[in-house]
């Protein structure tokens, strides 16, 4: 397994919108993607960097809004990098989630217990 990149990192909040706006209009940066249907957001600084994300707070994931920031490494092929990843001794946490055109996910529980994001891009 090579991680091609650290794609982003992202923050779980209470109201999307209401994030939206902080981020926007109080921390200065710039909102590129917006999802309302899959209860996300993407921003990024005025010169360009490392994305922000932001994912409305839901029932099914764990985490829960300012527990913590969590990286995603981005890879070529999500379910190969899995396997070869759980045969090495890894815990994920759920299966696959996929965004039809945009991105596979696999969430993955490191020893500590701080978690963080296999991403496949599917554009």
């Amino acid at each position: 397994m090579n991680v091609k990149e650290i794609g982003l990192s992202w923050i779980v909040v209470k109201d999307l919108q209401s994030a939206i706006d902080y981020y926007t209009q109080v921390v200065g940066l710039q909102l590129v993607e917006l999802h309302k249907e899959y209860g996300w957001a993407e921003l990024v600084g005025y010169e360009g960097g490392s994305r922000l994300g932001l994912a409305q707070e839901n029932p099914q994931e764990a985490v829960k809004a300012g527990q913590n920031a969590i990286m995603t490494f981005t890879v070529e092929d999500l379910e190969t990098t899995k396997a070869a990843m759980v045969k090495k001794g890894a815990q994920c946490e759920g299966s696959i989630l996929e965004v039809p055109g945009h991105v596979k996910m696999q969430t993955v529980v490191d020893q500590d217990g701080n978690r963080f994001q296999l991403c496949q891009l599917l554009h």
